[in-house]
């Protein structure tokens, strides 16, 4: 063999084994990260703890870029800012002063055919103002609203309007008259804040007597059903029965089922009343805790679309609660007296108590059994309708009775 091809072959051999046995060293397997399940919300932190890893985070790769330049964005287009509007021109009124120490006023005038006239008067937030409108053949009509162009009242052939005023300012008062000439006179009357309602629970020393005080009831009613027409539905003829109170009279004996737990219901005889003192004897029948039972005084005329008035409620656990309802839709009170013990109120089952109410003026004092355990001043309500009042605690249809219910007139 020719000794330059040996010599090839040779080297060819050695090349191949030194590549075989040459191992380039393999990479390290990525750092294994775990993370810990966020921990949930606690009573006492009420956030989320963050994720937390148990393991060091991997090394970051620096990546390096070659730049592109970019186009600078257009300037971006900011929208002017719209001119406020401009208010509606108020129209020229006369203004209504009302006279030192005065609470109303009254305004004579003519109307042409078709024309509006305009008054203005300054009134005060959470006042109420109560507006007439009152002409020969009854077509003028009012309108009410703000300076700041609230609507009170839309002209809308309306004559009257009374509500509660929302702020603080001018008050402007329009009448428009129909077809024709037409006299009118506009009343306006703005009573002043009433103060808010306050309460003493101390019990006064010694027991009432209305009959030695008063002397023989205006009106009494044993509660045998002999007075049904006092309770039943004008529209029925019938007591009521609805969802939530049933009155019922059997063998004689006059009883009122509140329905439903948790609900307070009432309803009204036809009797109306101003200063006065209501009695009502009560048996508490099968009871427990916050079942309550009581009156309410000084509602609403019937159908009046509205409810209102104090409620005086006595609870089996011996307990009294004072409440002004000032509305059911949506369900509006105000607290005068919250639940309160008392020792002159009888607990228990079919236990029998004397609930006394005397309303005078803007004062209430509530006696218990003949002894005086409350009197509250507010001078929210001053007449109306009285009642019975039912509120079940826990149990359905909760049941008492009225023994026995009476009035003395004391108007002066």
């Amino acid at each position: 063999m020719n000794k330059r091809v040996l010599f090839t072959c040779v080297l060819l051999v050695l090349l191949t084994v030194g590549v075989a046995g040459c191992k380039l060293p393999a990479s390290s397997p990525p750092p294994t990260i775990t993370t810990q399940q966020p921990i949930a919300p606690t009573a006492t932190t009420g956030i989320a703890a963050e994720a937390t890893f148990t393991s060091a985070p991997p090394t970051a790769v620096l990546v390096t870029t070659t730049p592109v330049p970019t186009t600078a964005p257009p300037p971006t287009q900011v929208p002017p800012t719209p001119a406020p509007p401009t208010p509606a021109p108020l129209p020229p009124a006369s203004r209504i002063q009302f006279a030192a120490g005065g609470t109303g006023a009254v305004v004579e005038g003519v109307l042409d055919s078709g024309q509006t006239l305009y008054y203005v008067l300054a009134a005060n937030a959470t006042q109420t103002m109560s507006v007439k409108i009152q002409s020969p053949n009854g077509d003028v009509y009012l309108g009410v609203f703000g300076v700041d162009g609230y609507l009170l009242l839309p002209s809308a052939q309306q004559t009257t309007w009374s509500g509660t005023l929302p702020t603080t300012q001018d008050y402007y008062l329009s009448v428009t008259t129909g077809d024709g000439k037409e006299s009118y006179t506009l009343s306006v009357d703005i009573p002043p804040i009433a103060a808010g309602p306050t309460a003493n629970v101390t019990p006064a020393a010694g027991p009432f007597d209305p009959v030695a005080t008063y002397g023989t009831a205006t009106f009494d009613d044993p509660m045998n059903g002999g007075n049904m027409s006092d309770w039943v539905k004008p529209e029925t003829g019938l007591l009521p029965n609805t969802n939530y109170l049933k009155i019922s009279v059997t063998d004689g004996k006059f009883y009122v089922t509140g329905k439903v737990p948790g609900f307070s219901t009432w309803y009204f005889t036809w009797h109306e009343l101003s200063d006065f003192y209501l009695q009502s004897k009560f048996d508490s029948g099968s009871c427990t805790g916050k079942d309550a039972y009581g009156l309410i005084i000084r509602g609403p005329e019937h159908q009046a679309g509205v409810s209102y008035g104090y409620v005086v409620a006595f609870s089996c656990d011996g307990s009294l609660h004072v409440f002004r309802l000032d509305g059911a839709n949506p369900y509006t009170t105000v607290e005068l007296v919250s639940w309160s013990p008392s020792s002159y109120i009888i607990a228990g089952t079919n236990k029998q108590n004397i609930m006394g109410i005397k309303a005078i003026g803007n004062t209430l004092t509530i006696y218990a059994n003949g002894y005086q355990i409350a009197e509250i001043f507010d001078n929210k309500y001053t007449f109306g309708r009285y009642g019975v009042f039912v509120s079940p605690d826990t149990i359905a249809n909760y049941t008492y009775r009225v023994i026995q219910m009476s009035y003395w007139d004391l108007k002066p």
